[in-house]
């Protein structure tokens, strides 16, 4: 699948393609060459309701890491899960969020905030603002072949229209065997949006007891 990096002209970039089209000199023999990519450049995806920007896939920094500038709607949210070898890490750009790490919750993240999640470990997140932009860090690299096996190409440098593309459950569940992503059978740690002030007017982090169950495909 290709993709565009909206560049002035945009253009196309393939699957197996570096994000940048131009790189620099001077790497040592055998690195991956460096690149600067300006804003909105680099392959942009719909994924459900939030535009995706890629800024690193594994082919650009020799399997270290991808990275991924992420546009989300209100509600826009995953549900438990965790990665078996992938390392999440978020920087809040903008916006307001909930995270739950393990057993805790943290509510009411907003921009300059980060999250850091080792692998195996299970968490969730929801935005709460009307929109929100934060930047996910995955480690190693290659974790942006799920986000383009369930995506489709942005057709502009925005949210994706409502109903752009319906996924099925066994599509989600093929994606998540192949690349990892292992959802939980335990319910959200957050509270009820309804009860979302009162909790947070008492302490904003929250310690839940929750107890490690076998995880599920779905």
């Amino acid at each position: 699948m290709k993709t565009k990096s909206f560049t002035n002209p945009p253009v196309e970039i393939g699957p197996n393609d570096p994000v940048c089209t131009h790189h620099s000199g001077g790497t040592p023999e055998g690195m991956q060459p460096g690149y600067v990519l300006y804003p909105k450049e680099g392959p942009a995806l719909w994924f459900h309701e939030a535009l995706f920007s890629t800024k690193a896939r594994a082919l650009d920094t020799g399997g270290q890491f991808s990275l991924f500038d992420q546009i989300t709607p209100k509600g826009f949210a995953a549900p438990p899960h965790f990665h078996s070898a992938v390392t999440d890490s978020f920087y809040i750009v903008d916006g307001e969020l909930d995270y739950a790490v393990g057993d805790t919750v943290y509510y009411g993240v907003t921009a300059g905030g980060f999250i850091y999640i080792p692998h195996s470990t299970r968490h969730e997140f929801r935005v709460i603002s009307d929109t929100a932009r934060f930047l996910l860090l995955c480690t190693p690299g290659g974790f942006e072949g799920y986000f383009e096996d369930l995506g489709s190409p942005a057709q502009e440098f925005d949210l994706p229209p409502n109903g752009h593309r319906h996924l099925s459950g066994d599509e989600i569940t093929a994606a998540k065997r192949k690349w990892g992503a292992m959802a939980t059978n335990d319910p959200s740690l957050f509270c009820p949006l309804e009860e979302r002030t009162k909790v947070m007017s008492a302490q904003r982090t929250v310690k839940v007891e929750a107890k490690s169950r076998p995880f599920s495909w779905r």
